[in-house]
Parts: C-alpha cells; structure tokens; sequence
C-alpha cells in the first residue's frame, strides 16, 4: 500500500526502470522466437505504462502539495531558464532579420551578459523588471506593428508566454487543506494502482521467462520498489537549492 506522496514519486521512478526491464526481456524473448510469452510481456509493459503515466499526471496536478516543494522549485528553475531563452531568441531574431546595430537591440538589450541573468538572483529581477518596461515603451510597440518587423510580434509573445508560465511556476500555493488533502489522496490512489500493476506484471514476467529462469534476475525483473523513510525523503527535498 502507498502511503506517502514520496513514496508516489520513487514508484514512478522504478516503474520507469522496470518498464525498460521489461523491454530488454521481451528482446530475449525474440531471440528465443517465445511468441505468446513475448504477447505476456507486452501487456505487463502496456499496463505499467498506462498506470506510470496517471501517476505522473496526477503527480504534476498535486504540485500545491508541500511534499512536492523540491518539485515546485525545479520547474521554478526552468522556466527562468526558458524566459532567459526567449529574450536570448528575441536578440538574435533582431539580428538575424535585420541587423545588429538596430535601434531595437538598444532600446531592448542595454547590456547582453545572459550568462549573469541566467544565475537569477537581485541582478536577475533587476534585468527582467527593466526589460519588462523597455518591452512595453511606444517605440517598441510601435515598431513590432511595422511591415518590415512582421518576425517581432511571434518573438515577443514568444517571451510574453515565457514569462506567464514563469509567474504561474513561482506563484506559492494557495489551496486549502481540504484541496490539499484531495490531491494527496487521488495520488496514493493511483499510486497503488501502479502498484499493483507492477505485482502483475513481475508475475506475467516470470512466467514468461519460466524456462529460463536466471533472466528474471539478470535483467532485473526481480526487483523490487526502495522503500525509503518518509523523513528520509524529506531531508532529501529540504537539502535541494531554492532558486533566488
């Protein structure tokens, strides 16, 4: 039985690990030409499939939870990363169609040292806030209205949608505990789900491989998922870098 969010998560990880087991044993399966153990095989790899994927989603919809804070910082991470992408994409799109001496990079880019930017941090925010208003000046508006800047808008949505999906990876959670409790018990559900399909689908593996035995171990179908502390994983999170 699943009883923790973290123990949701490292089953998804060995799912996926057992999925690939999965595979490498239905290929000495065709090697032995075993037809109707490799059709066993295929099930056990659809139904730990189908479950590993419920997991995950619900798993990405339980984020709010504060089990899943590490969670919440990682994504935080990348779309910081990606909102430096798409401004780094907006310079050289300048470039490319028109030039690199155009007004626009001077209104837009007083300096160009992403690698500082992407480290985050007070100069970061300082970068975006300033940014943000050079973004929004007449000039600029009025230049991505122009014909011979007909690449700007699709560049600079490009950057506006980086920086919601940012906002939304940032934001701190604001559901409630009843809401929190909801989302905790829809994941251990189909958690144990794929728990079970995992059960099953050892099983279907060991009859497929029953006349070669020692393959079961050798591909590492005998495994089984880490149990691992509730306070252990959380240790875990806590020692995760926050981003700046």
């Amino acid at each position: 039985m699943i009883q923790s969010i973290f123990e949701a998560r490292e089953l998804v990880t060995f799912a996926g690990e057992f999925i690939e087991a999965l595979r490498r044993g239905d290929a000495r399966l065709e090697e032995l030409a075993l037809v109707e153990e490799r059709e066993w095989v295929a099930v056990a790899i659809r139904r730990v499939s189908d479950e590993r994927a419920s997991t995950e989603s619900a798993l990405a919809t339980a984020l709010p939870l504060p089990e899943l804070e590490a969670e919440r910082q990682v994504n935080a991470r990348a779309s910081w990363q990606a909102w430096v992408d798409s401004i780094e994409a907006l310079l050289f799109g300048i470039i490319d169609h028109v030039s690199a001496g155009n007004p626009l990079i001077e209104v837009l880019f007083p300096h160009q040292n992403f690698d500082k930017v992407r480290r985050a941090g007070g100069p970061g925010r300082t970068y975006m806030t300033e940014f943000e208003r050079r973004r929004s000046t007449s000039y600029v508006l009025r230049m991505a209205t122009e014909p011979e800047y007909a690449f700007l808008p699709s560049l600079l949505a490009s950057v506006d949608d980086a920086r919601a999906r940012l906002a939304v990876d940032e934001a701190p959670p604001t559901l409630g505990a009843i809401e929190l409790d909801a989302l905790r018990h829809t994941v251990l559900e189909v958690a144990g789900a794929l728990s079970r399909a995992l059960a099953q689908a050892r099983l279907l593996a060991e009859a497929a491989l029953m006349t070669s035995p020692g393959l079961l171990t050798e591909l590492g179908l005998d495994a089984k998922p880490r149990k691992r502390s509730v306070r252990a994983a959380s240790a875990r999170s806590a020692a995760e870098p926050s981003p700046s």
